[in-house]
């Protein structure tokens, strides 16, 4: 591969041709899909499926770290911007090598045992698929980015965390849902034809070149992301918004399993989570962006403070711990989480859209926001063990009332102009 891209844009992008358009939303929700199996896997299939073969807990607890390339990938996004082939397209030249990848590792995973000789080459598999996944995810956010604006940013992005958490649930809950029926081979054979899939469907679509500006854009670099006006207030924006789901999913968990509710009860509220996420919060959180990013954001950290506040009214025993009490509180975080992961993807998107090098800057923001996922995650079931459910989620609420305040801020400083 080899070529720059020296051009910039010289005003919003526009979407595709009408003809191609849905084909293209096609394209990005697969492969947005895709991208969530092999998290799914990781952090819930694989690691009960080892643990099925005898696999000692001290190597299941490597599995997770699979997800790893989703907080550094942003030290190859350059090279994703940087070099491609002239025949394939700008993004095509990485969509579909790192689709191809991931689907040859899902087939080895098919035929390897999860023990003895076979475990640390199914581990590998698993990590060499994540890393393509992450990487795919860099040229599809920069193709959106290039070729989208406006209303099609925040369909883009809907597609993003939907496809996304589709993905997770049908690598992880699906997965173990069908285990027993259809095996190991059964599984993963099944699993392999989606990103088999989204190669066709990319092959199928002609990538159109990005609308030039001026010359002299020169190769991306990381120093040029911390170098745009805006960039630091974006960074704190994307380490904080995916706070809210993954604090309060996590939390919310481990709240019920010590009120006494049993595993397959806590699973189904999990999965309830996720559909919920899936079906109302991001339609609905994908409208409201395209009238107002800012305000979708505002909207949808006000809900995720109520929802916490009613988790504090069951902590505390004003609300009972029951089914009607519990699916409401986490039916109103996973709509308020919708709002924000939407909203706050379709503003990082258009501000990647805006530069000269789409993909990095995207991967920048994305990478500050898996590492804020986890670390807020950690710091609200910490602050729960230490202080108790109700502070906890109380805090949580403060906490967002809080980052409310910021969020006007940055709407002020950082101008929406795509």
């Amino acid at each position: 591969m080899g070529g720059n891209d020296n051009a910039m844009l010289l005003a919003a992008a526009p979407a595709p041709a009408e003809t191609g358009r849905l084909r293209f939303f096609v394209m990005i929700g697969a492969l947005y899909f895709t991208q969530g199996l092999p998290m799914g896997l990781s952090m819930e299939a694989v690691p009960v499926l080892m643990r099925q073969s005898g696999v000692s807990m001290d190597v299941i607890a490597l599995v997770p770290l699979a997800g790893l390339p989703w907080i550094v990938k942003f030290l190859w996004a350059p090279t994703v911007d940087n070099r491609w082939n002239a025949s394939l397209g700008r993004r095509r030249s990485w969509i579909v090598p790192m689709q191809a990848i991931l689907a040859a590792c899902l087939l080895l995973l098919a035929f390897l045992p999860f023990e003895g000789a076979g475990l640390w080459m199914a581990v590998t598999a698993l990590m060499i698929g994540s890393i393509a996944s992450a990487t795919q995810d860099t040229a599809t956010d920069g193709l959106a980015a290039e070729q989208l604006a406006g209303r099609g940013l925040a369909y883009a992005n809907a597609l993003q965390v939907g496809g996304m958490m589709g993905g997770f649930m049908v690598g992880g809950g699906g997965v173990l849902v069908v285990a027993d029926r259809l095996g190991q081979q059964g599984i993963f054979l099944l699993l392999a034809l989606f990103p088999i899939l989204t190669v066709a469907i990319a092959l199928s679509w002609h990538e159109s070149p990005r609308p030039a500006m001026a010359q002299g854009g020169g190769k991306a670099r990381l120093a040029d992301t911390f170098r745009r006006p805006g960039i630091a207030l974006l960074l704190m924006l994307a380490f904080i918004y995916g706070g809210a789901h993954a604090g309060g999913l996590s939390v919310s968990r481990i709240f019920l399993v010590d009120q006494g509710w049993s595993n397959q009860d806590t699973g189904l509220v999990a999965t309830f989570s996720g559909l919920v996420m899936v079906v109302l919060g991001c339609p609905f959180g994908s409208a409201l962006t395209a009238r107002n990013r800012w305000l979708a954001m505002g909207s949808g950290m006000t809900l995720a403070a109520l929802a916490f506040a009613l988790f504090g009214l069951i902590a505390a025993g004003i609300l009972p711990t029951g089914w009607f009490s519990v699916l409401p509180a986490i039916g109103v975080l996973s709509v308020a989480s919708g709002f924000i992961a939407v909203s706050a993807a379709t503003i990082i998107m258009a501000f990647g859209g805006a530069g000269k090098q789409a993909g990095t800057d995207v991967t920048v923001l994305q990478s500050a926001n898996v590492l804020g996922e986890m670390a807020i995650a950690g710091l609200v079931v910490w602050a729960a063990g230490r202080t108790g459910y109700v502070l906890a989620f109380g805090g949580a609420g403060i906490a967002l009332v809080l980052a409310l305040l910021f969020v006007s801020r940055a709407a002020r400083a950082i101008p929406v102009t795509r």
